[in-house]
């Protein structure tokens, strides 16, 4: 009898959702997720192109002190010089990458030769240039396009004489050979010191 009872109370005065409010519910989450997941795998591959910008730095600092203690800087000293004390899985000298237009790498050729990096970014030097003086402001440039396919553009660093690295541009030209090596106005929107 007390279970009859309760059979007939539960059906009417059920406590639930209606099916209306549970389809209502689910469109509020799928709107909230709509503008919340590309935003989060944006700033996750925002972070990630940092972090490898950040490690390739480190690795280019490093493998230029390691340069100085075994070799005197000469004004001829050429960013092919260095790389050989680098961590590459390969050199790439066929390579074509597109990007944004004035971002992206120039094609890999023996005088701009690209090594494919384990942290999968692409370091593009020039054979030719030279630091070209011992003084504060001379310098060679190491372009660098982070996700490895030029969706996210190059970024520009200059090794200077005194190990000082930045980030930077080659005056009146998006191309990495020629002109005059600038200090950037501004680190492309994926990478901040």
């Amino acid at each position: 009898m007390v279970i009859a009872k309760y059979k007939r109370q539960r059906m009417n005065g059920s406590k639930g959702f209606t099916l209306a409010e549970l389809l209502i519910a689910l469109l509020i989450l799928a709107e909230i997720a709509t503008f919340t997941i590309p935003k989060i795998l944006s700033s996750t591959a925002s972070n990630q192109n940092s972090a490898i910008v950040k490690e390739t730095v480190g690795m280019i600092s490093g493998v230029f002190k390691n340069y100085q203690l075994q070799n005197t800087i000469s004004a001829s000293l050429k960013g092919s010089d260095i790389t050989q004390y680098m961590n590459y899985v390969k050199v790439d000298t066929s390579s074509s990458y597109t990007g944004t237009s004035g971002t992206a790498l120039q094609a890999c050729t023996p005088t701009l030769p690209c090594l494919t990096l384990h942290n999968g970014g692409i370091l593009q030097y020039d054979t030719v240039m030279t630091l070209g003086g011992t003084g504060a402001t001379n310098a060679v440039y190491f372009n660098l396009d982070p996700d490895g396919n030029g969706a996210q553009g190059r970024i520009t660093l200059i090794l200077f004489s005194n190990g000082r690295l930045s980030t930077g541009e080659v005056a009146g030209t998006a191309t990495p050979t020629g002109g005059t090596l600038a200090r950037q106005a501004t680190d492309p929107t994926f990478f901040s010191w």
